[in-house]
């Protein structure tokens, strides 16, 4: 037993405790691994810097395998690209997991020769067998006129590929990017050549996303990567003043996600894919520029007829209205069912359940459990005669949530939500989210107006909530 008085031990466990800190936590004391995990998440510039702390760290920043360089955090283009050409030849970390350049300059400091600088630097990446490729160029000035190196296209270690290019994507006559998993394009012209449908159909390609990308006209492109699991597609805002009018056709066995926001000039078609999990079919139409819907709804049915299979589907209301408008040239007869949709969600503005399209939609799918309305929802008729009447068989048997968002209490509104309670037969949750105004100026108390309301189902709980604390998917 140790005699020493209580004083005495706690000095001592202090010391002790005090030496073990000391010894353990130094970071000159951490070894090099960890030391190159604390250094890869740090600014590269910063890293630089540690070399003068001694001996140990003057060349241990050359062994980081995340080179990061954005031209925006320099001094200026000369003392930037000093600062590149400095770092990669003197790091010495191969393979390399990430190199990213940020490049963007105005035309005013624009170099002749500065395309030839740039491509030394991504093929000194290449060469160290980088991983992760992520490039943001953009120079405005009329004499810049760039391609790619070409040895990009061939680098057996890619795996993900991110480019932003404010220009033309010119490719090599050959593709061979085998390992390649992720690959993401903005604001690229594309070519229609044999090379680009290699480019999106790399046999490991798991992530394709081409964001504001123009397409070349009345091309024809098919993407068919076997282990592609999600694409993304979304359109430049002036891409009607473009005229597209291409054939894009996505063969996908492995694919379970598809998003889509455009104008629908362009033709799509998913064939050969297993029911997706999420789709989302987002139609905009830029406010400056002529809407076209005689043009683009047919697109937009063909595309909504492919994804039929789908689980979560979610429609921009803009999509409804173009079906709406041009009914006489599309056959709503002919909508298949959507036998593996469990909810549907709609966004942008609020859906008129007078919708005929909406209404053959809701028609359509047999076990759908919940729908929402992201916008909200209302009767531009003013009456409920006809409307869900008959009831859509999901509504009898397998509808359990119903969701509003952005609810006024608006007359039109009120007998929206009626419509829906009247129909909706096994309905267990009805949740509006209610905008501020509703709870200031209804007159009288919403919730037990809504609760008055004639509704099928007597389990039916309802939920007011302001808009606020809606929670997003």
């Amino acid at each position: 037993m140790d005699s020493r008085p209580p004083v005495h031990k706690a000095k001592c466990l202090h010391l002790n405790n005090a030496q073990d800190v000391d010894s353990h936590t130094r970071i000159c004391d951490l070894p090099d691994e960890i030391l190159l995990r604390i250094l890869g998440r740090l600014p590269l510039k910063e890293v630089v810097r540690t070399s003068v702390l001694s001996k140990r760290w003057e060349y241990l920043w050359t062994s980081i395998s995340s080179l990061v360089f954005r031209e925006d955090e320099s001094n200026g283009r000369t003392v930037f690209m000093n600062f590149v050409e400095r770092a990669l030849l003197l790091c010495q970390s191969s393979p390399l997991k990430l190199f990213s350049l940020n490049y963007v300059i105005d035309g005013d400091e624009y170099v002749d020769g500065d395309e030839s600088r740039i491509n030394s630097w991504i093929t000194a990446a290449v060469r160290r067998n980088v991983r992760e490729l992520r490039l943001h160029l953009g120079i405005e000035h009329p004499a810049f006129i760039y391609s790619l190196p070409s040895c990009i296209f061939r680098c057996e270690t890619l795996t993900e590929f991110h480019l932003l290019l404010n220009g033309t994507l010119r490719l090599p006559s050959s593709v061979c990017l085998k390992n390649l998993k992720v690959l993401a394009l903005e604001y690229l012209h594309l070519v229609d050549d044999r090379s680009l449908e290699q480019l999106f159909s790399c046999p490991s390609l798991e992530t394709l996303s081409l964001d504001y990308c123009i397409w070349p006209e009345d091309m024809i492109l098919n993407i068919s990567a076997p282990k592609l699991l999600s694409l993304s597609i979304v359109e430049r805002d002036s891409f009607l003043d473009i005229g597209s009018h291409s054939r894009i056709t996505i063969i996908g066995p492995r694919m379970k996600s598809f998003d889509y926001y455009g104008e629908f000039l362009d033709d799509y078609a998913i064939t050969g894919s297993p029911p997706l999990e999420e789709a989302i079919v987002h139609v905009y139409h830029p406010s400056d520029i002529e809407r076209k819907p005689d043009l683009c709804a047919p697109h937009a049915f063909k595309l909504l007829k492919d994804l039929s299979h789908v689980r979560l589907l979610t429609l921009s209301e803009d999509a409804l209205e173009d079906l709406d408008e041009n009914r006489e040239i599309i056959d709503l007869d002919s909508l298949p069912f959507f036998s593996h949709l469990t909810k549907l969600k709609f966004t942008t503005r609020n859906v008129d359940l007078d919708s005929v399209t909406f209404q053959a939609l809701v028609g359509k799918c047999s076990i759908l459990r919940s729908l929402e309305f992201d916008a909200g929802v209302s009767i531009e008729s003013g009456t409920a005669e006809g409307i869900l009447d008959p009831a859509p068989q999901s509504f009898l048997t397998s509808l359990k949530e119903i969701t509003i968002s952005y609810f006024h209490a608006a007359d039109d509104e009120l007998l929206a939500v009626m419509i829906l309670l009247r129909a909706a037969v096994v309905l267990e949750e009805l949740v509006i989210h209610c905008t501020e105004q509703c709870f200031l100026h209804f007159p009288g108390d919403l919730i037990e107006s809504l609760l008055a309301l004639p509704r099928a189902s007597s389990r039916c709980a309802i939920s007011l909530l302001p808009c606020e604390m809606q929670i997003q998917d």
